[in-house]
């Protein structure tokens, strides 16, 4: 099979962060008029931060346009709670719901490109203006520093449905058979398509604001199928609330290998995953993204980390500054032109 794809490619989370961050910064205005006159200790613990970096003892607002609890929180947290530590700062997240991830990100947009703020990022948010109303910002409104993660997604059913397999789940595809997609237009949706133009089928799509509401509809019945990430899904299949019919990764996973991959149950070759990763405001300077970016990296060959990530359902996939200003401007243009070609749908 030829697949059409836009991929370009805890057991417990460490939650540390509220919503609303800004007051916590540290200003470097007042810092610059501090008196010249300071303890010795006070002196040298400064020194000490600024060789240790720009981040060094700073607040950075990591705004995660999805709710809390969902596959990019997750991720996120996870994360930076590692970056805390590298970096010698605190970072705090702000979940800003809403608008398909539209609202938090146009409120990155507004920040100041200080250096101290970041949003959560993913396949399909540079495309936000061609695929939902109102959106205020275009790809150029964001500044690409790296990405961290591509996750595959869970073909999940509710127990009501009586779908236990991939073969009930494609008798099923007959357009009436609801299917729930965790935002409009996110990488849901393009799974949702790959997945019926490699298949054959069809399924009425039932829009969520974010991974977690699907969760909860599918335990309940009231949606038939869904494809959350597998750090969204895993409590549910062990609670047996939830039926794993596969992953749609090209391996099997290590947080879940009893689910097998689509390609393995008789689609060769399909694989969709969603990378998660960061950008922040226009302007912010290259250095200090640089060095959030580095310390992605290293958080990332982290083996503490690592094992932690796959506790958590996150699949580790460093991609550095450098490459990932190229990587940024590809997918943009592969979500866009595969949008263009099934927006219909």
């Amino acid at each position: 099979m030829k697949r059409k794809s836009l991929a370009l490619l805890m057991a417990a989370v460490m939650a540390f962060g509220a919503a609303g961050c800004s007051s916590g910064r540290t200003d470097e205005a007042s810092a610059d008029q501090a008196p010249a006159a300071e303890s010795g200790s006070e002196a040298a613990g400064e020194a000490a931060a600024s060789e240790d970096g720009f981040y060094a003892g700073k607040t950075v607002e990591m705004i995660v346009p999805w709710a809390a609890g969902g596959g990019a929180d997750t991720a996120c947290r996870l994360i930076c709670s590692y970056m805390e530590k590298e970096l010698g700062c605190t970072i705090v997240i702000n979940n800003v719901t809403g608008g398909g991830g539209s609202i938090g990100l146009a409120q990155l947009t507004d920040a100041d490109a200080d250096g101290l703020t970041y949003a959560y990022f993913a396949n399909t948010d540079s495309n936000g203006d061609i695929m939902l109303e109102g959106v205020p910002y275009t790809v150029d409104d964001f500044a690409p520093v790296c990405k961290f993660a591509a996750d595959p997604h869970i073909i999940l059913a509710s127990n009501a449905s009586g779908i236990t397999d991939l073969d009930g789940l494609l008798a099923a595809g007959d357009g009436s058979t609801l299917w729930g997609i965790g935002g409009a237009w996110t990488h849901w949706d393009f799974l949702k398509l790959e997945f019926e133009e490699a298949t054959g089928t069809s399924y009425k799509r039932l829009v969520y604001d974010g991974g977690a509401a699907v969760i909860t509809d599918i335990m309940n019945g009231d949606c038939t199928v869904g494809t959350p990430f597998v750090s969204e899904a895993l409590s549910a299949i062990d609670a047996g609330e939830a039926v794993p019919i596969a992953i749609t990764s090209a391996e099997r996973n290590d947080a879940c290998p009893d689910i097998p991959t689509v390609a393995e149950l008789g689609y060769d070759g399909f694989e969709s995953t969603m990378w998660r990763g960061f950008v922040a405001p226009v302007g912010t300077s290259e250095e200090a993204m640089r060095e959030f970016a580095d310390a992605v990296g290293v958080v990332c060959e982290n083996p503490e980390f690592q094992e932690a990530a796959v506790q958590a359902g996150v699949t580790v996939d460093f991609t550095d500054y450098d490459a990932f200003q190229d990587f940024y401007k590809e997918n943009h243009e592969s979500v866009k032109a595969y949008y263009e070609a099934n927006s219909d749908m």
